[in-house]
């Protein structure tokens, strides 16, 4: 492991979902094929409150409708334990699925996740899940940014599955999937940022307001590319 290995990494997270998918049993089967034939683009936020690691992906088309539109309900998982390195001590570590896939990791210090932990340790303990009712309550927020809109041009955007993410303390609600686990998004004040992972700028204002965005952006998202790379 390179001494320059401060934070946690996409390659750390995929690691453990290679563990973790081989741990479940089979009512998992769903997760154990995602990991195994999904996509490998996708990027990590740091939370915290409360501390945790989301995970954002990027599907290709084909895969995202068979995965990400199949009947199963959001959930709660309960019951997997991993040893801590230093003192061996097993945590419980409560995660979040949607549509099946991992979406958050509830740990505390996230960052250094994989310094901490043993990911070949994991232990399950009287799992259980906990169904989650549906909905997105940062919807409402993002519709107020986004009121100026018309309905045809809201019609465009990913809103479904719309979240707040922070990052460097400030707040982002992605509003266009650009399935490569990159995305646009809006602050509060209605800016509009293209937010790609893999540039050394990972955040950039794209827009002043939805209004200008839409001066750039008619439904294809093929004609965001050179937007996002810049």
């Amino acid at each position: 492991m390179s001494i320059f290995n401060f934070k946690t990494s996409t390659k750390n997270i995929k690691e453990f979902q290679q563990k973790l998918a081989e741990s479940l049993p089979a009512e998992f089967s769903a997760y154990k094929n995602i990991v195994k034939e999904h996509a490998s683009y996708y990027s990590i936020v740091f939370s915290h409150k409360p501390e945790g690691i989301t995970i954002m992906y990027g599907y290709p088309p084909d895969f995202y409708k068979k995965y990400h539109n199949e009947d199963r309900k959001h959930f709660k998982l309960f019951g997997v334990y991993i040893k801590r390195k230093q003192n061996d001590e097993y945590v419980e570590m409560p995660m979040t699925f949607a549509h099946g896939n991992l979406q958050k990791i509830i740990v505390n210090n996230p960052t250094k996740f994989h310094k901490i932990f043993d990911f070949n340790s994991i232990e399950l303990r009287d799992i259980k899940t906990e169904n989650i009712k549906i909905e997105n309550p940062d919807l409402k927020i993002i519709l107020k940014i986004l009121e100026s809109l018309s309905k045809n041009q809201l019609s465009m955007l990913d809103l479904d599955d719309s979240f707040e993410l922070e990052y460097e303390e400030k707040l982002y609600y992605p509003i266009l999937n650009m399935e490569d686990g990159n995305y646009i998004a809006v602050d509060k004040k209605g800016k509009v940022y293209r937010l790609n992972h893999d540039h050394y700028t990972q955040i950039r204002k794209i827009a002043e307001n939805p209004i200008q965005f839409f001066q750039l952006y008619n439904g294809q998202k093929s004609d965001l590319e050179n937007i996002m790379n810049k």
